[in-house]
């Protein structure tokens, strides 16, 4: 299959963008690694694996303007210390990606456009969507 340099593709009969077949990842498989959801990106996009091991459109991932932290958010904790120029820092062995609300909302309406159910908050995974215990009063 040929490079096709636009960023829009077909699923369901509709055209969507790279970043919204992102978040119907996430949301399908809540807690999975940044490189699985580049993988199944790649496959979408092009109809072959990557043979950069999910390392191609991994910069959806690392843009803090307008997707990490506002879309999506990595909760696995870091515990691997390792040396960058800023100095000693810490960095997850591996990441689990978690859809933030309003990356919820978007990828839930993104399915009703699709024709698919909507998927609810308490069923998707998300560890902030655990219900807590109530607190013992003594």
């Amino acid at each position: 299959m040929p490079f096709n340099p636009n960023p829009n593709r077909i699923l369901h009969n509709h055209k969507i963008k790279c970043i919204d077949y992102l978040l119907l990842s996430i949301l399908e498989n809540p807690g999975q690694s940044q490189r699985f959801h580049t993988r199944r990106l790649h496959l979408w996009q092009h109809g072959t694996e990557d043979h950069h091991s999910g390392g191609t459109n991994i910069a959806y991932f690392n843009n803090r303007k307008y997707y990490r932290d506002i879309l999506f958010t990595d909760v696995s904790p870091q515990t691997v210390k390792y040396y960058s120029y800023y100095g000693d820092q810490l960095k997850s062995k591996h990441s689990q990606i978690h859809l933030t609300p309003v990356g919820f909302d978007r990828a839930n309406k993104l399915r009703i456009k699709l024709d698919l159910p909507e998927i609810s908050w308490d069923s998707a995974g998300h560890h902030l969507s655990c219900k807590m215990p109530e607190p013992v009063v003594q």
